[in-house]
């Protein structure tokens, strides 16, 4: 079986005007000169000394902060799934990543300042987790980083073919981005820059976004950007994903048959067909009844990723929207981690999930407010804010040429030590939409296998586990304990109504 996964995690940013207090969507903001003169005779304060860059730093702490994203991205995807609207109803299913959706927010969080900065960090766990983060941000970003290079390099997949992480940054041919801003995520992230002119020509600038798309995803995501992007959007940050993958013992494929699929449980009478995939072998697998529930493992090549499913006792699309709103991060690793081998005979859909998300009222809800607040966004890191708009303004810029300037922490500090309403070298950038578009195809392959082995399934296997109800998915990078993907099913797709 092979498994293509394509995603696509974006932030829209548009530009704010402020004129005499009032806010409206529209062209870059710059301070006045009038504003810039007021902060004239600010002190001007010696930077913090830098931070080691931090490669250097212990291989417990280094394993601490590993410890602590793995952690974020697990509370980042039990957030979103508790958050997003019920879809029970609708018998929608949700498919999203996680670790796309965290790369995302890193950008921001990377060109961010004052409450914006504090709202992202805090949802990461890192005001927690690192005391001094507002000195230590890059830190984060550091290991972040490797994490995200450790996952390309040896999730199993074959490497330079099957994986593909991509970060891009579409910026208006007008706006000037802050220099280390793009040193630094082209360093850690491998952030390209794109110049497009939404203002003049935003049909263009959104073709060249979702051709990007559709390379970065191997053609599974051709459009991201259904309409034309707002004239008045500066920058997109985005974050791409494309993997595919095989499992170490791949479904029979001359074993796949239409089998009736039960949104409401096996008692309820169904129409619903889907087409299931055969297995059979030593599986991960464990029954928790405490949380009510089985979960098996499906091991792809290398055995250092995994694809978890779980399904509730007595399934039904009510019961699994039951089980995941009081799931804990405990929970999922209690799951995991109690797995044994045995003998299984499994069947499993074959199917095509998409899934195109707008995050920004769940993201509100988690507690990132300011960053869509015209008012309140913070991005001063992000933004270059040039020496021709006052004495203020190009004091700073000369402050920040007598340091060694390589920490984007070390930018923050000397805004923040110069002014405590720092709104004057805020860009006044905020974000107008994020999009998360996710492609999953899950198919067979194996042919050899399936008449060799297709006998096993019927006369072997101590435990029987048809996924033929509603269950939710979720990969992992054992090494890490990284949640790579997540996904809940209410209805398979395709599906098939059965004629009688």
């Amino acid at each position: 079986m092979t498994y293509h996964l394509g995603l696509i995690s974006i932030f829209l940013l548009a530009g704010l005007r402020s004129i005499h207090g009032q806010a409206d969507s529209g062209a870059l903001y710059f301070p006045s000169e009038s504003k810039a003169v007021q902060n004239e005779n600010l002190p001007l304060m010696p930077a913090p000394a830098i931070v080691p860059q931090y490669n250097s730093a212990p291989l417990q702490y280094q394993s601490f902060v590993n410890q602590l994203i793995s952690v974020a991205i697990a509370n980042v995807t039990l957030s979103i799934n508790r958050l997003m609207p019920p879809r029970s109803r609708s018998n929608e299913n949700l498919v999203f990543s996680p670790i796309s959706i965290t790369a995302a927010l890193a950008l921001v969080l990377l060109g961010s300042n004052g409450e914006t900065f504090n709202e992202i960090s805090r949802v990461l766990g890192l005001q927690a987790g690192i005391s001094d983060i507002d000195y230590r941000s890059q830190f984060f970003h550091e290991r972040f980083s490797d994490l995200l290079d450790k996952l390309v390099a040896t999730a199993g997949f074959q490497l330079g073919h099957d994986v593909r992480v991509a970060n891009a940054l579409f910026v208006q041919d007008t706006y000037p981005i802050r220099e280390l801003y793009k040193n630094v995520a082209n360093a850690l992230y491998e952030a390209s820059v794109v110049n497009v002119d939404f203002q003049n020509d935003p049909t263009n600038a959104g073709n060249v976004i979702n051709e990007w798309v559709a390379r970065s995803t191997r053609g599974k995501i051709r459009q991201l950007l259904a309409a034309d992007p707002p004239r008045e959007t500066t920058v997109i940050l985005s974050s791409a994903l494309y993997f595919m993958a095989e499992w170490e013992r791949p479904f029979f494929e001359h074993s796949t048959k239409r089998r009736p699929f039960y949104p409401d449980g096996r008692k309820s009478p169904t129409d619903i067909e889907v087409d299931m995939m055969a297995n059979g072998g030593l599986f991960p697998y464990f029954r928790d009844r405490r949380l009510g529930c089985e979960i098996l493992g499906f091991p792809y090549k290398g055995n250092r990723s995994t694809m978890y499913v779980v399904m509730p006792v007595n399934s039904s699309k009510d019961n699994l929207e039951r089980i995941l709103s009081t799931l804990t991060i405990d929970d999922l690793e209690q799951l995991v981690s109690h797995t044994v081998l045995t003998e299984v005979i499994t069947v499993f859909p074959k199917m095509i999930i998409e899934s195109t998300i707008d995050l920004e009222d769940t993201l509100k809800q988690m507690g990132i407010k300011s960053l869509f607040n015209p008012r309140e966004s913070n991005l001063a890191l992000l933004g270059d804010i040039k020496p021709t708009y006052g004495n203020a303004v190009t004091n700073f810029t000369k402050n920040i040429k007598n340091y060694d300037v390589n920490s984007i922490d070390t930018i923050r500090q000397l805004i923040n030590q110069q002014s405590r309403d720092n709104s004057y070298l805020n860009p006044g950038l905020y974000a107008d939409q994020v999009i998360h578009k996710v492609y999953v195809d899950i198919n067979e392959k194996g042919t050899e296998a399936a008449a060799a082995t297709s006998v096993f399934l019927t006369k072997s296997g101590k435990v029987t586990f048809r996924v033929d109800v509603p269950f939710f998915f979720f990969i992992r990078h054992e090494e890490t304990k990284t949640i790579l993907f997540w996904g809940s099913v209410t209805v398979p797709t395709p599906s098939f109504r059965k004629f009688n």
